[in-house]
This record gives structure tokens, sequence and C-alpha cells, in this order.
């Protein structure tokens, strides 16, 4: 993922709602989110895209609330090519694993998890990861690169800088979730429509590249945009979740074409007692 916007009211009628969009590059190939088979891939139920190259994920949850996605930081290239990737570790919070090794991790706590995992996140290029148990109110962000925070109750946002780093695209997706709020509306429609929102930020307000990083002008431009269209990158996939708390939770994905168009939709309703 990289653009996340969501609300997080642990104890409120509507705990979370989340809207993200997925950039990637085109030729990278991914399975769209779906459930992931227990019995074939020793984990337990587990709802998820799956990154075929790498064989993580960027944005995952369980039937009891546990929630993982990731983001990358912006910065640039690694000089080290042969890393681990990224997208294991929302997949080893989802799975109960520890996150630095395959030990077992029973009913892993957002933070305590995230507190074993900084000793060893240095191994891994620039991310954000977001984790949280929505049946206990428990969420955090850590950064191997920005920091680490528990998540306060809130709107907030998180694209390829810190948690709440104010860059155009994540203050207008942050708006639209905090307009959901007061409105009784269809909450996703209204949500899928800034998703696709394709224009980028005024020249004045795009960030400026990280120290060693080069970004051309068409770059910069684009990948101010919350939807990203540029040349083999772009935004593969927007996901839509509300969880309330009677145990009800929502989920909507729309997976698209290289040029920008629907491919498929998919979506999951269910409700934990």
């Amino acid at each position: 993922m990289c653009l996340i916007a969501w609300s997080w009211q642990p104890g409120g009628r509507r705990t979370l709602l989340l809207a993200a969009n997925r950039d990637e590059w085109l030729q990278r190939p991914a399975r769209p989110m779906h459930w992931w088979d227990a019995q074939d891939e020793g984990v337990p139920p587990l709802l998820a895209g799956r990154d075929l190259q790498g064989g993580g994920t960027w944005l995952g949850l369980r039937r009891d609330g546990l929630l993982a996605a990731l983001t990358n930081v912006r910065e640039p290239p690694p000089r080290d090519a042969v890393r681990p990737s990224r997208g294991e570790l929302p997949l080893r919070f989802l799975r109960g694993r520890h996150p630095l090794d395959e030990r077992p991790w029973e009913a892993p706590d957002p933070l305590a998890w995230a507190a074993e995992l900084r000793p060893g996140m240095q191994a891994y290029a620039g991310f954000n990861l977001l984790l949280a148990d929505l049946r206990r109110g428990r969420m955090c962000w850590v950064s191997n690169r920005a920091g680490f925070a528990e998540v306060q109750p809130g709107v907030h946002g998180l694209s390829n800088a810190a948690l709440d780093t104010p860059w155009p695209k994540v203050q207008r997706l942050k708006q639209g979730v905090a307009q959901c709020l007061d409105s009784e509306g269809p909450e996703f429609e209204f949500l899928l429509e800034r998703l696709a929102d394709p224009h980028p930020a005024p020249d004045a307000q795009i960030p400026e590249p990280p120290e060693g990083m080069q970004l051309s002008e068409q770059w910069s431009r684009g990948l101010s945009a919350p939807f990203i269209q540029l040349p083999d990158y772009g935004t593969r996939c927007s996901t839509l979740l509300r969880a309330d708390a009677d145990g009800s939770m929502h989920v909507l994905e729309l997976q698209r074409q290289p040029a920008g168009g629907l491919r498929s939709e998919y979506r999951w309703n269910w409700r934990e007692a």
C-alpha cells in the first residue's frame, strides 16, 4: 500500500473506517485479495492480497480482528539488493509468528509485537507498518526509518513518509474519511471517488524527494496524486474496510487494469460474535 487514511474509534459505533491504494510496478505479479486456505498455507483464516514475487502481502486481516498494512518509505534504492521482503512482516503478524522468525506468537498484541520487531527491522528496506487488534482496541505504527507510536483515536493518514506527514494526497484522503464520519450516505462509494483522484498536488506543495533520490518532474507530479498513472507504475488496487462495534466487518477491493480501468471487484461481509 502506498496511501492509507483511516478513522480509528475504539469503543465507538464504528471502530475503523479505512481507505487505501496500493501502488506498484505494473509488471510485478500479484494475486487479488482472497481468503488464504489455512490447510494449504498453514495460517489462520486470512483475507489478504498476495505478492507473487516476494510471497508476502500489503494489507490483510483475520476474522478475529487482527489487521496489518504496509507502505514503503520513499528513499534511494538500497545499496544491498539482497534484502528480505517487507511484505513478510504483515504476514508474520497475521499468521501469529514472531516478527523475526517463525516461532509461534499466540494472539499477538500489536505494540508488543512491534517492540519485538525493532531490533531486527534495519535488515529491511524502508517501511511503515500499521498493526491493529480491532477487538481489543489496540493499534500501532512502526517504521524502520521514522519511528514508533501507539495510534490514538482520530483520523490518520500514511503514505511513504512518517505517520500523518501532511503530504497533499494524505491530507485529501484524510479529509474524505473525516467527511464520512458525519454522513449517513454510502461511505465506500464516496471514498472510492477520493481514491481514484488522479490530480497531482500544486507544484509548490509537491514533496521534495529525499537526499540522494532523483525524481523527474513527471514522476514527482505523478506520485503526488492519490491515484497514480505513470509509465510502468501506478495504482494497482483500492481497498475499503469498515469494522463496527457489533463485530460486523465490510471489505471491498477494486483491482485495476494497468491503464487505470476497473478489472474486477470483490466484496466480503461477515460478523464475529
